[in-house]
C-alpha cells in the first residue's frame, strides 16, 4: 500500500510537494478506509486541477523515480529540474515514497542533480509503530560513505550488506537498491534477513503500474479462456452491447503484414529462446509474449516442438455468431478494455496511477468506473490514483474529502499539492459548487479582456 510521495525541484515541482494517502477524520464510506495498526490509507485519490497546473508531472515524477530504480536514468532526463529558476539546474532534485511493504513502513527515497546525472545521497528507513526511524543504510556518493542502520541484526547479513554498500558508496548513476537486487537470489537465500530489500524492489516494479493516455494499460494478460465470460459481463454491464469474447487464431501471414518484420522476428527469437530455456530446466510451461498496439492484440504462443500460434480476442455484440475484431471497436470500448484490470478480482494488492482516466471515455461511463472501483476497495487492498478533469466526480458526491485533491500553480509558475481536507470547506457546502464559484482556485482563469481582443481582431479581419 501506498502512503505517500514527495517530489522537488522536478518539472513544475520547485519547493517539496507532497501526495499523501493517510486517511483523514471524515467518518464517510469508512468501509473502504485500509486500517493497519496506527495508520489509516484511503484507497482512491482523484487529483483535479487547470490544464498546465501539473497533474501529469506528477505522474512523471513518479514514473522517473520508478525508471530510476529499475534501469538508471530514462532519456532526456537533463532537462528536467524546475526551469524557472536558474540556481536549480545545479539543485538537487529529491525523489521519496513512504509505502507498506512485508507489514512494515518503508520510506526510501535518494537526491539527484539532474543536469549533470548524478545521484547525490540515497536512504531506506522504517518508520516503527511508535513512531522511531530504523534505518537499513544511508549512502551519500558525494563523501563516498555508506553506513548500515540498526534494522539488520544478524553480524554476517550487516556485512554482507555493508560489502556491496562500499563497494557502490561512489556510484553516482545506480542506486544501491538496483545494484543489490542485481542477481543477487542466492545472497538473498542465504541472508533471509536481507530479503526485505528483493520484496521492496518487487513492489517498486511490479506493485506499482503508471500509465499515461498514450501508454496501454496491462490489463490484457488476463484475457484467458477462464475469464472470458466475467470479462464480457462487466463490459456488457457497461453498456457497450458485448456479450461474449472468444479467443480466435489469427494466422502468420496476416500478423506479419500488421506488424513491423523486425519486431515480429525478435517475438519468435524470443519465444524460442524461453522455450529452450524452460525445457532445459524441465518447466511443462509454454512460453507465450503478448504484443499490443492501440486497437490491435496478439498472444504469440509456442508448443514443445517449436511451432508457433498466434491469437487474438474478438467480440460478440447482440447479433449471434457474429465476431469483430479489437481494432473494429469504438476507442471507448478499448479504453474500457484497458481499464478492466482495477476492476478485476486478481489486482488486489497493486497500485494503479492513470493519467487522464477520462480519456475516451463517457462523463457517466468515468463516473461509473470509479464507482464500481469503490465499492470493491471494500474488500482489497488496490489503490487507485488519477489525474482528471470530470467534475460530475464532485457533483456525484462520490469520493471523500481525503480523496480528493487539486493541483494549483503559485504566481511564481510552481506546482502545490493541496488536499480538499485542507480548504476546511463549511459542512454545508457543495464541493461542485466551490470547484466553479472560485473557493477551491481549481479552474482555469480566462483574461477575458485579451481573448475579446482576439475575437474582435478576427472579426474585423
Amino acid at each position: 500500500m501506498l502512503i505517500r510521495f514527495a517530489v522537488s525541484n522536478f518539472l513544475s515541482f520547485d519547493g517539496k510537494q507532497e501526495l499523501s494517502l493517510e486517511a483523514g477524520k471524515t467518518r464517510k464510506s469508512s468501509k473502504r478506509v485500509f486500517i493497519n495498526r496506527r495508520m489509516r490509507l484511503v484507497k482512491c485519490e482523484a487529483l483535479f486541477g487547470a490544464n498546465g497546473s501539473g497533474k501529469s508531472n506528477l505522474i512523471k515524477a513518479l514514473r522517473f523515480f520508478q525508471a530510476v530504480q529499475r534501469d538508471g536514468f530514462p532519456r532526456g532526463f537533463s532537462n528536467c529540474y524546475y526551469r524557472l529558476k536558474e540556481e536549480n539546474r545545479f539543485l538537487p532534485s529529491e525523489f521519496e515514497i513512504e509505502l507498506l511493504c512485508e507489514d512494515r513502513r518503508l520510506c526510501f527515497g535518494f537526491t539527484v542533480i539532474l543536469n549533470t546525472g548524478s545521484i547525490e545521497e540515497e536512504w531506506l528507513y522504517e518508520t516503527t509503530p511508535s513512531g522511531l526511524r530504523k534505518y537499513l543504510y544511508e549512502r551519500n556518493v558525494s563523501d563516498e560513505s555508506f553506513i548500515v542502520g540498526d534494522f539488520f541484526k544478524g553480524k554476517e547479513a550487516v556485512a554482507k550488506i555493508r560489502s556491496y554498500g562500499e563497494d557502490s558508496a561512489g556510484d553516482h548513476e545506480s542506486l544501491f537498491l538496483t545494484i543489490i537486487n542485481k542477481s543477487k537470489g542466492k545472497m538473498f537465500a542465504d541472508y533471509p534477513e536481507l530479503g526485505i530489500l528483493n520484496a521492496l524492489d518487487v513492489w517498486l516494479q511490479q506493485k506499482l503500474t503508471i500509465s499515461f493516455p498514450e501508454d496501454i494499460l496491462k490489463g490484457y494478460p488476463y484475457f484467458r479462456d477462464s475469464n472470458l465470460q466475467e470479462i464480457a459481463d462487466i463490459l456488457n454491464s457497461l453498456g457497450t452491447g458485448i456479450r461474449t469474447l472468444r479467443i480466435a487464431e489469427v494466422p502468420q501471414e496476416i500478423v506479419k503484414n500488421k506488424i513491423p518484420e523486425n519486431i515480429y522476428n525478435t517475438i519468435i527469437a524470443d519465444l524460442e529462446k524461453m522455450n529452450a530455456r524452460a525445457k532445459k530446466d524441465g518447466k511443462n510451461v509454454l512460453p507465450s509474449i503478448m504484443a499490443r498496439a492501440v486497437k490491435e492484440f496478439y498472444t504469440f504462443e509456442i508448443d514443445v516442438e517449436d511451432n508457433v500460434s498466434i491469437k487474438t480476442i474478438e467480440f460478440e455484440h447482440e447479433t449471434n455468431n457474429v465476431f469483430f475484431n479489437l481494432n473494429e471497436e469504438s476507442d471507448g470500448t478499448a479504453r474500457l478494455l484497458d481499464l478492466i484490470e482495477i476492476l478485476f478480482k486478481i489486482s488486489n494488492d497493486s497500485i494503479y496511477v492513470i493519467d487522464e482516466l477520462d480519456r475516451c471515455l463517457h462523463p457517466a461511463m468515468t463516473a461509473k468506473i470509479i464507482k464500481l472501483f469503490l465499492q470493491m476497495a471494500e474488500n482489497r487492498n488496490t489503490q487507485l490514483i488519477i489525474t482528471t478533469h470530470e467534475s460530475r466526480l464532485l457533483k456525484d458526491d462520490l469520493l471523500r474529502n481525503d480523496e480528493i485533491s487539486f493541483m494549483l500553480k503559485t504566481a511564481e509558475g510552481s506546482t502545490i499539492i493541496k488536499s480538499l481536507d485542507k480548504y476546511q470547506l463549511r459542512a454545508d457546502k457543495n464541493i461542485y459548487e466551490a470547484l466553479f464559484d472560485g473557493t477551491l482556485d481549481a479552474i482555469p482563469v480566462f483574461i477575458e479582456d485579451k481573448i475579446q481582443q482576439i475575437v474582435e481582431h478576427n472579426l474585423n479581419g
